[in-house]
């Protein structure tokens, strides 16, 4: 049994009901996990009520329409969680022995906040809140001191709320054009006697997770930020990237991960993608981890991204029964064969309460049905219409 056994929920891209939420937790309580990673802030919505920061409660948690793939509404869409909401789902995990892990995206993903500080990018030009998936060019700069002032306030509310012994803090997918064209990186950079932008980047990365250790907290950060050799080893690297040698280094060397493996942990892709007997057969274990890097993974968790997930049923068909694979893995009891974890689903659906899950013929799949499954992903969310959007949309 790994120490931390956590589930991820994105409600930036679509937003969940304190209820709906609530009933996600009760059915993890009872799959023995014990951590909600809770995906607060990115590039389409400011989803954390910051009374430091009003205009983040209105101007960078309202996008003015979405357009995911064939999902395109044309109306404004989104808000915050009240802190007293925020407060209840603390609370309600706490009941439950689950702590709470929330994620404020840096220095990537940032689109929302800059919408109401550009001046703490690189251009310090105009940012628009994202109506779509991607990844964006403009992110925070990290030679301002204006950036850290912005960031250190945000964190000091979110550790009034979430009392937790882990804060996510990002790290992943930042490109480095901005930075490569900003005269005051490229003469911080010069300062520090750095030439890597990934190295760079970490300085950043580091500050930050130096003033939340100064505070008696942990963080956790995607494992794009092992790129730059110089990551403080009290960080925990989430692992979705898979094959990433950089990463597996910083196991091997001393840093602790939680396992979450793309092409078996994310949720949100269909079945024939990520089938139920591949989830099944997650191991705690990457090419090229050493004895001693094996006794530094602390845990595995599943996720759930929501840019193409925009009701509770699809929610709950995704996640359910994958989710309980990952919980089986988490807990170390999936060396069992996988015929008899099927036969043991009934029993747990029951205990279950009023979850959907997902259709039951779809569950098993060969490799085979894999390139299919990519091919409709592609169709349904890179379209003719979200494709047109784009060039008619400019951000």
């Amino acid at each position: 049994m790994f120490e931390y056994r956590g589930f991820h929920l994105d409600s930036v891209r679509h937003m969940q009901s304190i209820d709906e939420i609530k009933k996600f937790i009760d059915a993890m309580a009872i799959l023995e996990f014990n951590k909600f990673h809770w995906h607060l802030t990115d590039d389409q919505g400011w989803r954390f009520e910051c009374e430091s920061f009003p205009e983040l409660n209105s101007k960078a948690a309202v996008r003015p329409y979405s357009d995911f793939g064939k999902n395109y509404i044309n109306e404004p869409y989104g808000r915050v969680y009240t802190r007293d909401e925020m407060r209840e789902i603390v609370e309600y995990c706490a009941a439950k022995g689950i702590d709470v892990v929330p994620e404020f995206d840096m220095p990537g993903h940032s689109s929302a906040l800059l919408s109401v500080f550009p001046d703490i990018s690189c251009t310090g030009n105009e940012v628009k809140i994202k109506t779509h998936q991607g990844i964006f060019s403009d992110i925070l700069c990290p030679a301002k001191k204006k950036t850290y002032e912005v960031v250190t306030r945000i964190l000091d509310e979110f550790l009034d709320i979430f009392p937790g012994e882990y804060i996510h803090i990002d790290g992943d997918e930042t490109p480095f054009t901005r930075r490569k064209e900003c005269p005051e990186c490229r003469q911080k950079m010069k300062e520090l006697g750095i030439e890597d932008h990934a190295e760079y980047q970490n300085i950043f990365m580091n500050r930050i997770i130096d003033y939340l250790e100064s505070r008696g907290r942990h963080c956790i950060v995607w494992n794009d930020s092992a790129k730059g050799k110089n990551l403080d080893k009290r960080a925990v690297i989430q692992y979705w990237k898979e094959n990433d040698r950089a990463g597996v280094d910083f196991i091997n060397s001393g840093g602790k991960s939680i396992l979450s493996p793309f092409s078996y942990c994310y949720l949100d892709y269909d079945y024939d993608i990520t089938p139920l007997n591949r989830v099944y057969s997650l191991r705690a274990g990457l090419p090229g981890l050493t004895d001693a890097g094996r006794k530094n993974i602390i845990g595995i968790e599943g996720t759930l991204w929501t840019e193409y997930i925009d009701n509770d049923r699809r929610l709950e068909e995704l996640a359910f029964p994958r989710i309980i694979a990952v919980s089986k893995a988490a807990l170390g009891e999936n060396q069992k064969p996988y015929g008899e974890f099927l036969k043991s689903i009934p029993e747990i659906k029951s205990r279950l309460g009023d979850i959907a899950f997902g259709d039951e013929k779809l569950w098993t799949k060969t490799r085979l049905s894999m390139p299919a499954g990519w091919l409709r992903f592609v169709k349904n969310n890179y379209s003719k219409e979200y494709i047109i959007n784009q060039l008619t949309h400019k951000e």
